[in-house]
């Protein structure tokens, strides 16, 4: 005798039972256990302690930056202010080198100055010995010259006789003459001086030309 299905119910198939089990399988993750704590709660707990150790470390991170931003700052300070220091004792150097550089010629020039005083001194007096005068002014000249070669300067070659040279020389007149060759020095107005090989004042001649 078969049995009839009645309207309205369903029969119960191994999907039915498949869907059931999975229901139950999820109801029983979220059951509570005995201290009362879900899964979602403890999943939830776990990413709370991973976010704030990850903000403990970037914390931690971000204050060695600012420590050591603070080091650089405090040390680039430190350098710019040696710096400017040394540049104003530097500058004050310079200065002193300047002023005082001339220090060892001025002695030497004191000893010229005292000897002309001596024969200022002996013109003076009515039984000055005018050749005795003489002699004094020319050995004070030639301490004068000598002190002056050991600080480095001599006179320009410029005799007359001597060939006339542009580098050395500077002409005010061409006198024609048959005594001396072409571009010769004939005569000497005002002697040139070298210092250390360098011109620094050429001597003022007049040359020969042409006749």
């Amino acid at each position: 005798m078969k049995q009839k299905k009645y309207d309205g119910e369903s029969s119960c198939t191994d999907s039915d039972f498949s869907e059931s089990a999975k229901e139950d399988s999820f109801m029983s993750e979220c059951i509570p256990e005995e201290d009362g704590e879900t899964f979602a709660d403890a999943c939830s707990d776990n990413a709370g302690q991973g976010e704030k150790q990850n903000s403990d470390a970037l914390s931690e991170e971000n204050a060695a930056l600012l420590k050591r931003v603070e080091d650089l700052t405090s040390a680039y300070l430190t350098l710019a202010a040696d710096f400017e220091n040394y540049k104003k004792r530097n500058m004050k150097h310079l200065e002193d080198v300047k002023k005082f550089a001339s220090e060892p010629l001025m002695l030497d020039m004191i000893e010229v100055a005292d000897n002309f005083e001596r024969a200022i001194n002996s013109a003076e007096k009515e039984t000055a010995d005018k050749t005795s005068l003489m002699g004094g002014v020319k050995n004070t000249y030639r301490q004068f010259m000598t002190l002056l070669e050991k600080n480095g300067l001599s006179k320009v070659p410029s005799s007359p006789g001597t060939e006339f040279d542009p580098h050395l020389h500077e002409s005010v007149a061409q006198i024609p003459t048959a005594d001396y060759p072409e571009e010769t020095i004939i005569e000497v107005f005002k002697p040139g001086y070298l210092l250390h090989a360098k011109v620094i004042r050429p001597a003022t001649v007049t040359t020969s030309a042409e006749p």
